[in-house]
Order: structure tokens, then C-alpha cells, then sequence
């Protein structure tokens, strides 16, 4: 699988610009849309924010912070924000730096430079466990955000976690330190409920719809939003959409990945042979197979960005305007820290 992502970037002075052709240069999995000319910077950060792009601004830290102020409203739907400065020496993420994503996204642009990234989130200058990084990496939804500061508290005091799960789960990797996970279908007093309804006590809950997509080339966002939502309300997918999977000869498909990063969902690209690889049988396009060399994109797609091995949908494909759309959904989650 690989993954894309959009960052929208601006500048002011010809060495800013110098290392906006730095970060497109060393960056092979972002994909940068600066500013246009014409567009005035508000709205053009009013739109970056409605489309939760992340931002990049190479100037000083004050001149972001004034621009985006306006825009700024909750940190679980905030775009994240990262300032450098002109020469490339400081990447600094100001904004939704966790749940957002900020503070991977400067170290991968600091990386790119060849400097550091400067991080300011406690738990992360401590190395302790982050719930709401966990959430995002995931695709679980939180429910109370006020539950984030008190997790965070107890994980900078070094005092053990417990998270307990109502569902069957796989742990990828090891667990951090302090950290302790169960499986309890019953409710008891724990640190994190896992849970696919609401308890009494901080809730993450398990995004589980995947949506495979194909589409002809140059879609635009807006056109791929309004053909999801003819199936799909807003609010669920908010809610519920863990991810959006396609081939990967459309990674670099503009409008599918600005729809994953509006949706909170993740962008995920698969080659004609992983696509191949799921069993079952499927409608098959000889015309699609051989444009791209998988005859079925968007059902094979959806069923592999849903972990699962052979053809079972939530949704079979629908087709419109030049685009498919099925839907699959996860039944094994995995966890990783």
C-alpha cells in the first residue's frame, strides 16, 4: 500500500521560494499546492482549513498566527499548521500538531532539509504514550476530546494506562511503556474504552467504512464529494469512513486525496497485483483492465483497504460520471503505537 497527501504552501521572499523547491524536490510522497497568485491569502487559507489541508508557511511565526487565527475552532477538525523560516533552518508545527498530524509532518519536511524539527508537545519531548496520535493512526473517533488532557496527564507522570477493548483486536508492534491493553466485553473502570458505542468513561470509537473509488483523470474534489454523498450522508462519513482506496496509478489524483484529508480519512493506493490478489468474483471492465490492468478497481480496492482477503461489501459498485464507487467494512482491527 502506499499513501499521498496534499499540503497546501506559501512564501514571500525568493529564498522562501528556494526552499519550497527543496521540499518538492526531497519530498516524493507529498504532493504541494502553493498559494495562488491571485487568490488573496485569507481565503485562500479559509479554503485550505474548509478542505483541512495542511499548511505550510515559510515566514515568520507571527505572520502565520495572524492569518490563521480566524479559522482556528477545534483541535480534532483544525488543519495542522507548520511555520519555517526563509532559509529552512527552523520547521515548527504551531497547530494540531497531534490529532492533525503536524509535528510528523515537520519532522518528514525537516528531514527533507536535512535540519530538525522543533517539537513543543510534552508528551512527545517526553517520548509517552499520545492517545489522540493513537486515534488518528488507527482511525478511531473520539468522542470527548476533554479525555485527551487526562490521558496525556497520567502518560507524563509515568503512571500505567489501561485501555480496554469490547471488540477482538490485533496489537501491531510493542506496546509503549506504562501502557496496558484487555479485552473486556463488559464495562469496567479503565483509562480508554475501545468500543463501538459510547460508555461511560473516555470512548474511542473504530471508523470502520472503506470506500473504493476509481475515476477518470482530473476529477474534481467537489465532483467525487457530491458522488459520495449520493450514497453516503456527510455526518457518516465524518463518523465513520476510515478510508478511501484506489490503484495506484491514481496517486497522485488530486481530488481523491483532497476528498480522503476533507473526509479525516486516510488515502490508500494499491498496485493491479495486490488488487488482483482478493478472491471472489467481481464485475469485470475489459475496458478498465486495460487501461490500468485490473479489471475492477473500486470494489477490489475497497475490500483490501478493509483488511479483508475476499469479496465482501457493504456496497457494489456504482458508477457515474466517469466514477466508481463501492464500499467495504472493517471487521478486524489493528492497533499500532
Amino acid at each position: 500500500m502506499k499513501t499521498r497527501y496534499i499540503v497546501g504552501i506559501t512564501y514571500f521572499t525568493e529564498n522562501g521560494k528556494e526552499v519550497a523547491k527543496r521540499l518538492k524536490d526531497n519530498c516524493p510522497n507529498v504532493f504541494f499546492e502553493e498559494k495562488p497568485d491571485v487568490l488573496e491569502l485569507s481565503l485562500w487559507v479559509k479554503q485550505c482549513f474548509y478542505e483541512r489541508i495542511p499548511l505550510v508557511f515559510i515566514c515568520a511565526t507571527g505572520i502565520a498566527v495572524r492569518i490563521i487565527a480566524p479559522f482556528v475552532e477545534d483541535k480534532l477538525s483544525d488543519s495542522p499548521v507548520i511555520v519555517m523560516d526563509e532559509l529552512g533552518e527552523n520547521v515548527i508545527p504551531i497547530l494540531s500538531g497531534h490529532f492533525g498530524g503536524a509535528n510528523e509532518i515537520a519532522k518528514d519536511l525537516a528531514d527533507a532539509l536535512s535540519t530538525k524539527a522543533i517539537i513543543t508537545t510534552a508528551t512527545d519531548l517526553h517520548q509517552a504514550f499520545s492517545v489522540d496520535v493513537f486515534a488518528r493512526k488507527n482511525g478511531l473517533r473520539i468522542l470527548d476530546k476533554d479525555g485527551i488532557k487526562v490521558v496525556a496527564s497520567k502518560a507524563l507522570k509515568q503512571e500505567g494506562i489501561q485501555i480496554t477493548s469490547s471488540f477482538p483486536y490485533f496489537v501491531e508492534g510493542n506496546l509503549p511503556k506504562n501502557v496496558e491493553i484487555f479485552h473486556d466485553s463488559a464495562s469496567t473502570p479503565t483509562d480508554v474504552y475501545l468500543s463501538d458505542e459510547a460508555q461511560e468513561g473516555f470512548t474511542l470509537i473504530p471508523k470502520r467504512l472503506v470506500l473504493g473509488m476509481g475515476c477518470k483523470k482530473n476529477k474534481s474534489f467537489e465532483e467525487l464529494l457530491e458522488f459520495v454523498k449520493s450514497e453516503f450522508s456527510l455526518e457518516e462519513l465524518r463518523q465513520n469512513l476510515y478510508g478511501i482506496a484506489t490503484i495506484d496509478v491514481k496517486e497522485n489524483e488530486v481530488g481523491l486525496m483532497k476528498l480522503a484529508q476533507f473526509l479525516g480519512a486516510k488515502f490508500m493506493t494499491y498496485s493491479d497485483e495486490e488488487l488482483r490478489s482478493v478472491e471472489g468474483a467481481f464485475p469485470e471492465s475489459p475496458f478498465v483492465e486495460e487501461t490500468v490492468g485490473v479489471s475492477n478497481v473500486c470494489e477490489r480496492a475497497a475490500v483490501l483497504g478493509a483488511g479483508l482477503k475476499e469479496r465482501n461489501l457493504v456496497l457494489e459498485k456504482k458508477t457515474g460520471n466517469g466514477m466508481t464507487l463501492a464500499a467495504a467494512k472493517r471487521s478486524e482491527i489493528h492497533l499500532s503505537f
